[in-house]
């Protein structure tokens, strides 16, 4: 289950008839609906999730390659950013990161 599906789940839980059939409710829902929630999805913050995926990176790809090239990119992004944050690092790429997101997500809602 993907990050969203898990919180989705956990702010909308699915809710089953009582009757023992084990059917889900449902309910209506018209286009208005279905435009509101796009729209809140679109506008919302990013999630400490989204930020740190966007720091990990943005580290990994402003550093000069050092580490030892058989080492997978995958791999090497973690160890730089575990590194980060033995050096007390990771905060400044997380506001870095924060604040790329939200000035994309501010450019959706103009």
């Amino acid at each position: 289950m993907s990050i969203s599906e898990d919180e989705a789940e956990k702010v909308y839980p699915t809710e089953y008839w009582n009757d023992g059939s084990g059917c889900k409710k449902v309910f209506a829902a018209n286009t208005d609906d279905l435009q509101e929630a796009y729209i809140r999805g679109r506008e919302a913050p990013p999630s400490d999730v989204e930020v740190e995926a966007v720091a990990k990176r943005l580290c990994y790809l402003s550093q000069p390659p050092l580490w030892f090239p058989t080492e997978p990119p995958a791999e090497q992004e973690k160890n730089l950013w575990r590194n980060m944050g033995m050096c007390d690092a990771q905060d400044e790429w997380l506001d870095k990161a924060r604040d790329l997101l939200e000035t994309a997500r501010k450019a959706v809602n103009e």
